[in-house]
């Protein structure tokens, strides 16, 4: 039965998609004729200027060198042998290759700087018609290439070209393939590298390779390609060295007594299993910054208590997990919002607005961002009232006995780094995990400061604008390393410090990094997944397939649920924003305008819809990377909190299912409907309901693990 459900609600996922129509072969090749800017141009052998991509290279030949980019982009025309046979017209094709074209030069243009240092502004004419004097382009695809050509005014020809087959229903079997093998064997290490050599073999044949020689070349490619590819990415071992360093540093504090010390000095407070998971939720609440540091540091140093007051790993995991993305994604100061507005600023032209707008969005999106907000509210909910149900119930109920893990798990962390005690003779001292700990938020504020230029930007600093700004040019891993590398350093001087002799601090830190070979594993295979799913054109298939002929009152909704299976498929609710978030600021308005009732002005419902799809698809990726077992950030709450895997999975993604299902009932389907009479309290009683229904869920088929807790 623990198995069923899971795959009764994969299977009816599976089905849906392979019933609803594909998408021609030409109007995937048009929607993703963009990508084509990102070529490499040829060089002459003498140049002497280094090679440029064909974006680039456009915004490259206005003549000024400061201020706005002026482009005129002219006729843009799609060309297929197969266009005849199929039955789509080609004035479609036309203008879905010119809006893939335009968004692509959109973001290609986003952050460049003048001579002058100053951001330069791009100013496209042709977006919707040919701009007179403007670079012609052509694409054309065939079997198994497409090319853009260039024509500028001058005469000048650029041509580019890509090896290209459009995606099919066959580039969901990678994800389909990890997560089914996950739910049935419940050993994810099988499960993603099922799925990764399943979409090695189809990029292989792809190419035109013939079975055999596809199948024998796919298995070295998931090696000496994806494998290597992440391996030498700087983001991502900074990403693992600051897993390492964390895990390490809180394996150090654990053998110097700072561990202890911290519990006995929040025991006084948490008292219990109830109000250790409340302790946890606020400290979620508090690492507002960053979902990285929130899940490492909430998880790694909350395990000691919750598992003395008997609380389940998942339980845990389900905090961590529940906490970090949803608070740094609404939060107007971490290294998400200056990111999430990057991807769809660009593109506010298409709806008469401004790129500068794009923070102004951002915060009228805020009260549609149900599914973050409902679920803060809903973990506070439950650790408060302690009560769960589903299998979380029967987590907790097992794990009051003593059982914190189901027998049988696989915990990413083993027992060797999980049962560390401070070594004889060292007397427990909160101060000890306290002091490294605030050293690495401390540290890591400051070197995201650095990066971002806030110490050089004046009073320019003191906005919202100028805030975020700095977090977005200062985030990525880089300072997560530094901080925790830090923070390491701190606490192995603190142990010494305190008489813990260097080589059992070093010790203590290597049984940690020893008890998490696994973990990495599966977070290097979850990121492969996620490549192979780009090669395939996953995400483009599922955007085109979902998104075709859609009501704007349903609009909302659909991009939520298309976000998420996106996400779910990929595993990256940040790869997703960056897919989606571009296609969504046209697509909204021009239904939102075209579909305003009577006595409404088109551009306030067309602008009003572009904001609540907006939030819609950020919440979206945010559900569907938390149902998802092939996400990093999943893999890292199961790892901080030395939790099963696929138990994580499993008993989050109920209450993870219901708040998704509240967000969709009661928050983007009431206010598609009455945007229209332009209600601004609409999102905050849709919210009032929301969690009133979820309270009244809770109590109704809640039970407490342990009816005598208090």
């Amino acid at each position: 039965m623990n198995r069923f459900l899971p795959f009764a609600v994969f299977g009816a996922l599976i089905a849906t998609l392979f019933w609803v129509p594909s998408p021609s072969a030409d109007r995937l090749t048009a929607f993703e004729a963009g990508k084509l800017l990102g070529e490499q141009v040829a060089q002459a052998p003498d140049a002497q200027e280094p090679a440029s991509n064909l974006g680039e290279t456009v915004l490259a030949s206005t003549d000024s060198e400061s201020g706005p980019l002026t482009i005129l982009l002219g006729a843009v025309l799609y060309s297929s042998p197969s266009i005849q046979a199929q039955e789509v017209s080609p004035e479609d094709l036309n203008r879905q290759a010119r809006a893939s074209i335009v968004r692509a030069l959109r973001t290609a243009a986003q952050g460049l700087l003048g001579a002058d240092g100053k951001k330069r502004e791009l100013i496209l004419k042709g977006a919707d018609t040919p701009a007179p004097g403007g670079l012609d382009l052509t694409i054309h695809a065939e079997s198994r290439k497409v090319t853009l050509t260039v024509l500028e005014p001058t005469g000048t020809e650029i041509v580019v070209s890509r090896t290209y087959k459009a995606p099919g229903r066959s580039s969901l079997l990678p994800p389909l393939v990890a997560i089914a093998l996950a739910i049935l064997l419940r050993k994810p290490v099988i499960a993603l590298f099922a799925g990764i050599l399943v979409g090695a073999f189809l990029v292989k044949s792809a190419t035109g390779l013939e079975f055999a020689a596809a199948a024998l070349q796919a298995l070295p490619d998931v090696f000496s390609h994806y494998f290597y590819n992440e391996v030498v990415d700087k983001a991502r071992y900074e990403i693992i060295l600051f897993v390492i360093f964390m895990l390490a540093m809180v394996g150090v504090i654990t053998r110097a007594g700072g561990i202890q010390g911290l519990m006995r000095s929040i025991a006084r407070l948490a008292s219990s299993a109830r109000r250790t998971q409340m302790a946890t939720w606020f400290m979620g609440l508090a690492i507002f910054f960053d979902d990285y540091a929130n899940t490492i540091l909430v998880g790694s140093t909350m395990r000691p208590l919750t598992d003395r007051f008997k609380v389940a790993r998942e339980k845990l995991a389900w905090i961590v997990d529940s906490t970090a993305a949803p608070v740094a994604g609404v939060s107007i100061f971490s290294t998400w919002i200056a990111f999430e507005v990057s991807t769809f600023s660009a593109q506010l032209p298409d709806a008469g607005l401004s790129t500068s707008d794009g923070y102004g969005i951002f915060l009228q999106s805020l009260p549609y961002r149900f599914y973050c907000l409902l679920t803060i509210f809903f973990v506070g909910l439950v650790v408060c009232t302690g009560r769960d149900f589903g299998p979380m119930l029967k987590a907790e109920r097992r794990a009051r006995s003593g059982q914190v893990l189901r027998e049988g798990a696989v915990p990413l962390v083993s027992s060797s780094a999980t049962e560390l005690k401070p070594a004889p003779g060292i007397r427990p001292a909160a101060i000890v995990a306290m002091v490294p700990l605030l050293a690495f938020v401390i540290a890591t504020i400051g070197l995201i400061l650095n990066t971002g230029g806030a110490f050089s930007m004046g009073s320019a600093f003191f906005t919202i604008e100028g805030v975020t700004q700095v977090l977005y040019d200062g985030s990525g891993s880089e300072p997560l390393m530094w901080g925790s590398l830090i923070g390491l350093l701190l606490a192995l001087g603190m142990g010494v410090s305190r008489g813990l002799k260097l080589p059992a601090a070093l010790d203590a830190a290597w049984r940690s990094l020893r008890a998490m070979g696994v973990a990495l594993v599966i977070l290097y295979l979850a990121w492969m997944v996620g490549a192979v799913c780009g090669d395939l054109g996953t995400a483009a298939w599922l955007s085109l397939t979902l998104s075709d002929s859609l009501p704007y009152v349903v609009l909302p909704t659909a991009l939520f649920l298309l976000a998420a299976m996106v996400a779910f498929s990929t595993g990256s609710s940040w790869s997703t924003m960056t897919i989606l978030l571009p296609l969504v600021v046209g697509l909204a308005y021009q239904l939102g305008s075209l579909g305003a009732p009577l006595g409404v002005d088109p551009m306030i419902l067309g602008q009003g819809l572009v904001v609540l799809s907006i939030g819609a698809v950020l919440e979206g990726a945010i559900f569907g990377d938390h149902c998802s077992p092939i996400s990093d950030t999943t893999v890292m709450s199961s790892i901080a909190s030395a939790s099963d895997h696929v138990d994580h999975v499993r008993t989050q993604a109920p209450y993870a299912i219901l708040i998704m299902l509240s967000s969709m009932l009661m928050g983007y389907l009431p206010c598609a409907l009455l945007l229209h009479r332009g209600w601004s309290w609409l999102p905050w009683a849709s919210l009032g309901i929301s969690m009133a229904v979820l309270t009244g869920l809770v109590f109704l088929f809640g039970r407490r693990a342990d009816p005598k807790a208090t």
